[in-house]
């Protein structure tokens, strides 16, 4: 009964060394995790862009033309080369380059259901999803 009894311990302790072996790892794991750096401005304006370019869905309004997502990523582009340095950051290439024309008639964003909204709220809120994003979502899409 007694070498039953000794069995039964040395399984009760081999189990118990591993289980505390895999909190140790896990807690190690865990602690040496470096959360992943925001996203820089520039990060965020190319993640803007590549947002509209892959919003097929909609037509991008631009001196009361309907435009591709295609098309309207494109001049998003040019007009943010043109501007250069005077884009420092993603509210500058909101506000000042993928709102409005040079002359500063608004662009609009047309949903499927013919709803439009200015391309500033459009922008706005993919800014937020982009933000929101997952880390590892984010690293792919660089």
């Amino acid at each position: 009964m007694r070498s039953s009894n000794r069995k039964s311990s040395r399984h009760t302790g081999g189990a118990f060394i591993v289980l505390l072996t895999a909190l140790v790892v896990q807690g190690v794991l865990a602690a040496t995790t470096v959360p992943p750096a925001p996203l820089s401005d520039a990060e965020k304006i190319q993640a803007l862009i590549r947002a509209v370019e892959e919003r097929k869905d909609l037509q991008f309004i631009r001196l009361d033309t309907a435009h591709s997502a295609r098309e309207a990523a494109s001049v998003l582009r040019v007009k943010l080369a043109f501007a250069g340095d005077r884009v420092k950051t993603v509210d500058d290439f909101i506000d000042h380059v993928a709102t409005a024309t040079m002359t500063g008639k608004p662009y609009f964003v047309r949903y499927p259901d013919g709803r439009e909204v200015t391309s500033a709220e459009f922008l706005r809120q993919e800014l937020k999803r982009i933000e929101r994003a997952p880390a590892a979502k984010r690293a792919t899409k660089r």
